[in-house]
C-alpha cells in the first residue's frame, strides 16, 4: 500500500465531493444538479447529494478505479475523509 497515493487520492476525492455538495461548479452545473434531482431533500438521493461524506464515499470509489488501487486502499481513502471531516467539525 502506497501511503502517498492514498493521501493524495483522499484529498482529491474530498475536494471533488465538496465541490459537488457545496459549490455551484462551472456554469452552475452542480447547483443545477442538486436542484433538479431533489430540491427539498425528500429522498435519500437528494439528501445524499448534500452530504459531503455520502458523496465522498462514491467519489473515492471512482478515484480508486481511475488510479488503480486495491479495495483496502479505497477504504483507507474513505476513512481518511471521514477523519478529516470529523476533525474539521470540532
Amino acid at each position: 500500500m502506497n501511503l502517498l497515493t492514498v493521501v493524495i487520492g483522499a484529498m482529491a476525492a474530498y475536494r471533488v465531493s465538496y465541490l459537488i455538495t457545496r459549490e455551484e461548479g462551472p456554469l452552475g452545473v452542480f447547483a443545477l444538479l442538486r436542484e433538479r434531482i431533489d430540491q427539498h431533500q425528500r429522498t435519500w438521493v437528494g439528501r445524499g447529494l448534500n452530504c459531503v461524506l455520502c458523496v465522498s464515499f462514491w467519489v473515492t470509489l471512482a478515484v480508486s478505479v481511475i488510479i488503480g488501487v486495491s479495495w483496502l486502499e479505497w477504504l483507507a481513502m474513505a476513512g481518511l475523509i471521514v477523519m478529516w471531516r470529523e476533525a474539521m467539525s470540532k
